[in-house]
């Protein structure tokens, strides 16, 4: 019980944390623009051109879609591996004060004696995470392949012919 409390704190707090990363990103990215936005304005007020880096729209490039579809991918890759040690690590069969908290629980709660002796001898786990979980980890490794696959398609269409 104690490991399964604290292992949904730690997940609580990733989750936590990487949503003050995006938030926090998303607000950077926004006072950015933001300040490009009154500089560009500063510049037309005074009636002088707008500088090139201001003005002139970036130049397209497949090479960050190549970064992103690797981000992605080992992140999948990193996530099923984690989730898959998870719950291969909660297979073991429960301690003897766990089964003998368990029978007390059950003494408490009114069963009959046969039962209490079967929860105290009982070594198969219990509450624990299934394999399938890992399986979660095919979604953002199926994103990072799509940027993959993108990539090499734009990175091909981009290049002339020889």
């Amino acid at each position: 019980m104690r490991t399964e409390g604290a292992l949904a704190m730690i997940v609580t707090a990733l989750i936590l944390v990487a949503g003050a990363v995006v938030i926090w990103s998303l607000m950077l990215r926004y006072r950015r623009r933001e300040l490009q936005h009154k500089e560009r304005l500063a510049a037309l007020e005074k009636g002088m051109q707008l500088p090139e880096s201001i003005g002139a729209p970036p130049e397209w490039s497949a090479r960050p879609y190549l970064l992103k579809g690797m981000m992605w991918l080992f992140g999948g890759i990193a996530l099923a591996v984690f989730l898959a040690g998870i719950s291969v690590s909660m297979d073991r069969p429960p301690s003897v004060e766990e089964r003998l908290r368990r029978a007390r629980n059950l003494r408490n709660m009114g069963a009959s004696e046969e039962e209490i002796r079967r929860v105290e001898n009982d070594p198969t786990p219990q509450d624990r995470m299934t394999e399938a979980m890992a399986l979660l980890g095919l979604v953002p490794i199926g994103v990072g392949m799509a940027y993959l696959i993108y990539y090499r398609v734009e990175s091909k269409n981009a290049q002339p012919p020889r």
